[in-house]
């Protein structure tokens, strides 16, 4: 099953890399940038920085310069750590850690459909495994899984924490569950919304060792090693603010600078929704985003909604934890939700939900939107538009 995984992934991985470097390339080539009337041909380096854009310079910059400045700490470490390390290696340039910043987030991204293939062919057939990986690869906003951003990485954590905890329910062999807490930690280094995976975690030794009736004091030391690794999923989180209280004198800096520079403070998540449909009846540039951002939403939870009973619970709970908590960080509210998208791209029980539908009608529909809707935005990110 491994090496047919990683086969799978190869297909649709270098098929969807190749789409997005000719996109590239044609729209650079004939849509060039103001200020810019040459080809890639002509001059390599539009089509090298097309994708050097928004948060890209943020991660780099904390590679570069660490958290000197208030603002960047909103970034978790691991991601920017990971350039670091590797950026001074090459040189240390802006252009040789976002290089960098590109070929680990492909490689996560590879890796990420490896598991992602795993994870479903154990839950379906193989058939819907390999649709799973076209649905990934070619989703709307699927274009943050190519360049330096923590989408491919934070992703991977969470897949792997998955395959870790669906062994652990399997066979119960306790390395399964220190892996899958471990991934977890990595995965709340890497993003705050990490600590969630602590949901699955907990429901899924609830399900092996309470709901099935294993829940007795023979075998206790089997279940507190199984318990014990839940503690290391929210530890990313505790490390980070650990170094905040250390090197900044706040340990919960990084919320500070959510609210006062980034505009994001905690509302309750009905906060943000109301204010995008405000936003839809506002005449101006945000009326479309406004759109896009509550249809993200709706889209994502509806199809939760449709196909929760096909997938295990962990999964179905997880993926609503992961939707709703973005919305409790508006931006404001003339654009509430900004960037939700991007963070319902990660929600993957939805992917695997849609490559379960077995309507050829609805599975063609699906496809001719994602991709239409995928090639647009390549198209305008790679121009410096923002796009979530």
């Amino acid at each position: 099953m491994v090496k047919v995984a990683f086969k799978e992934a190869g297909w649709i991985f270098f098929i969807s890399r190749l789409v997005i470097l000719v996109i590239t390339f044609l729209g650079v080539s004939l849509l060039p940038m103001s200020g810019s009337n040459s080809s890639c041909l002509a001059n390599p380096s539009n089509c090298i920085r097309a994708w050097m854009h928004f948060d890209v310079f943020s991660y780099i910059y904390i590679a570069m310069h660490g958290y000197d400045a208030e603002r960047a700490t909103v970034f978790f470490p691991l991601w920017p750590l990971l350039l670091h390390s590797l950026g001074f290696l090459a040189g240390g340039s802006d252009v040789n850690f976002y290089l960098i910043g590109m070929v680990l987030a492909n490689l996560f991204f590879y890796l990420a459909l490896v598991v992602l293939y795993l994870l479903t062919a154990n839950l379906f057939e193989q058939g819907v495994a390999q649709k799973a990986l076209l649905y990934l690869a070619f989703a709307p906003y699927a274009l943050f899984f190519f360049i330096g951003y923590t989408e491919s990485l934070f992703l991977l954590l969470c897949l792997t924490t998955f395959l870790f905890l669906q062994r652990g329910l399997q066979y119960g062999v306790a390395i399964n569950w220190w892996l899958a807490g471990l991934c977890g930690l990595l995965a709340s280094l890497t993003r705050s919304q990490g600590f969630l995976l602590t949901v699955p975690f907990i429901l899924v030794f609830a399900q092996h060792y309470i709901l099935a009736g294993k829940f007795t004091m023979a075998r206790w030391r089997e279940k507190i090693i199984a318990l014990l690794p839940i503690v290391l999923v929210p530890t990313g989180v505790v490390l980070y603010m650990c170094y905040l209280w250390y090197t900044k004198g706040n340990p919960m800096l990084f919320s500070v600078a959510e609210a006062r520079d980034w505009h994001r403070a905690f509302r309750l998540p009905w906060v943000g929704l109301h204010a995008a449909v405000r936003g839809l009846f506002i005449p101006g540039g945000l009326q479309l985003q406004n759109a896009l951002n509550l249809g993200s939403f709706l889209v994502t939870l509806l199809i939760l909604v449709s196909g929760w009973k096909r997938l295990p619970l962990y999964y179905t709970l997880f993926a609503l934890v992961l939707i709703i908590f973005p919305l409790c960080y508006p931006l404001g509210t003339a654009d509430a939700l900004a960037a939700l998208p991007r963070y319902m791209l990660i929600v993957f029980p939805i992917i695997i939900i849609s490559a379960s539908w077995k309507q050829q009608r609805v599975v063609a529909l699906y496809l001719a939107f994602t991709i239409t809707l995928f090639i647009f935005n390549c198209l305008l990110f790679s121009h410096h538009y923002w796009v979530a």
